[in-house]
């Protein structure tokens, strides 16, 4: 028996040849991909995510406070202790030195009440001393001031710590202050704190008040020169350095003391209001009327600085003008 051939052939296939170049391109991507997805994608920054910001620590802040403070700047320093006391709520040294500013910036209800924080925070005599401060300068201010307060705290400050001369500089003058004037107590915490601190500008200043107020005006423009020597940007000091010119009838010197004080605290109506004077005891009242003009817009609302312009005004035969001012000056400031 024969088979029959089949119509269909059976053929044998030839086996592929690998392509070698499509190989070699796909395990190219495979490596590029591998590249992107581990190096490349994870350091682009998703879309719409804010950009991180390097956050300031307090202290920096803090150290630019202490650097506008030596240049006068107080109210650059005063906004930089606040920034720093958001970043650092619970330091009681940034209040204390807080309210140290707010003082000579004349804003005394801010620097009690941030010496009150301090003393929350931490029942230390340098907390308490400025406290003592802060309600020394806001009760002056007042027609009728009372300095038990005051006193008070400075003794608790005292007791706390006996070598602080910040505290014995304070109390010097407040006791100086006082209704009976103690002048020898207060004579006695001055030279201590002196002794204790003479690079502390607050030694020399209390030290120089006390001679100011006892007629001792020679040595008292020594100590609040020593003084402007440590700080030389505070209106603070050069104002009473002016009135101890004046004193002595150093006239040249009491004007650029003035002027000075004028250029450090330019919103302070005191300094032209000292120069008008200082000119209308020479008898040159063109210029006092000037200066006078110049302190009223700054206190619009106090009679007294009406009341000076008018009768500036008046010695310098203005009598339309001055009309006005003492009108003001009798309504209190407003009509």
């Amino acid at each position: 028996m024969y088979l029959q051939t089949s119509k269909y052939k059976l053929q044998r296939k030839k086996p592929r040849r690998f392509n070698l170049a499509l190989i070699f391109i796909l395990c190219l991507l495979i490596v590029g991909a591998t590249i992107v997805q581990g190096y490349i994608v994870p350091r682009v920054p998703p879309l719409f995510r804010p950009t991180a910001t390097a956050t300031r620590p307090a202290s920096s802040y803090a150290e630019d406070a202490v650097i506008m403070f030596q240049e006068g700047k107080l109210d650059s320093a005063i906004e930089a202790y606040q920034q720093a006391i958001l970043l650092a709520p619970t330091n009681s040294d940034l209040y204390v030195a807080l309210s140290r500013a707010q003082v000579f910036s004349h804003d005394y209800d801010g620097a009690v009440e941030n010496a009150q924080y301090a003393v929350l925070l931490s029942k230390s005599a340098v907390s308490y001393a400025v406290w003592g401060e802060a309600l020394h300068r806001r009760e002056a201010q007042k027609d009728i001031p009372a300095f038990e307060d005051a006193v008070k705290q400075l003794r608790r400050s005292l007791d706390l710590d006996p070598s602080l001369a910040l505290a014995h500089a304070y109390y010097a003058e407040v006791l100086m202050d006082l209704d009976n004037g103690n002048w020898k107590a207060a004579s006695e915490e001055a030279r201590i704190a002196v002794a204790m601190a003479p690079g502390l500008m607050e030694s020399h200043r209390a030290m120089a008040y006390i001679y100011q107020l006892t007629g001792n005006y020679g040595e008292a423009l020594d100590e609040y020169s020593k003084a402007i020597e440590l700080h030389s940007k505070l209106a603070d000091l050069w104002l009473p350095l002016g009135d101890c010119y004046r004193a002595v009838n150093d006239i040249v010197s009491a004007i650029n003391a003035y002027m000075e004080a004028s250029i450090l605290g330019p919103t302070d109506p005191v300094p032209p209001a000292r120069i008008s004077r200082t000119f209308a005891g020479e008898g040159d009242y063109p210029k006092a009327a000037q200066f006078a003009k110049q302190a009223v817009p700054l206190a619009p609302l106090d009679p007294r600085y009406h009341g000076l312009l008018g009768v500036m005004y008046y010695q310098n035969n203005q009598f339309q003008e001055s009309i006005p001012e003492l009108e003001l000056a009798i309504a209190g400031g407003t009509v």
